[in-house]
């Protein structure tokens, strides 16, 4: 039983001290990636920063709302049918919170969305709180998952079809 133990042990440490610790930079750094590639309407850009098995989850209010669960590729899919039809857009983030796990693993970012999207007779705008888990994949940082709440959602006809 102690050789199983000093085993356990020291592959724990060993599993511990190797490999990259994120940092607040990493984290910045990636969540700024996404914001960049959400505004140039790049998809493989931002979908780069996910971990493949990623999940994303968006809450949207009142009673047509509910929550949406999506893998990579269906977030993917979803936003470039967006961007498609779309006339502008504007996405800008503010009051980012970055805390980085004791351990250097992981790390959760917070930050608020504002959105505004024309579409072809309708100007809609949002409001969401994000939060992002991120961790290493493969010495890496990637988002691993990824939660909106959006808090408000505005549509106003703009007469124009």
């Amino acid at each position: 039983m102690n050789k199983l133990a000093i085993i356990i042990t020291l592959v724990a440490s060993v599993a511990g001290c190797s490999g990259k610790r994120l940092t607040e930079a990493d984290v910045s750094a990636l969540m700024g990636n996404i914001e960049s590639a959400a505004q140039r309407h790049d998809s493989d850009g931002l979908v780069a920063n996910f971990a493949p098995n990623a999940l994303i989850m968006v809450s949207m209010p009142g009673t047509g709302g509910g929550l949406s669960r999506m893998s990579v590729p269906e977030y993917k899919a979803m936003l470039e049918a967006l961007w498609k039809v779309q006339l502008q857009s504007t996405y800008e983030v503010s009051n980012r919170e970055v805390q980085v796990a004791a351990n250097g693993h992981s790390a959760t970012a917070r930050d608020i969305a504002k959105e505004m999207v024309l579409l072809p007779g309708e100007r809609m705008e949002s409001r969401s709180k994000q939060k992002a888990e991120i961790a290493l994949v493969n010495g890496v940082p990637r988002i691993i998952s990824l939660t909106a709440e959006v808090e408000s959602l505005v549509a106003t006809p703009t007469g124009k079809n």
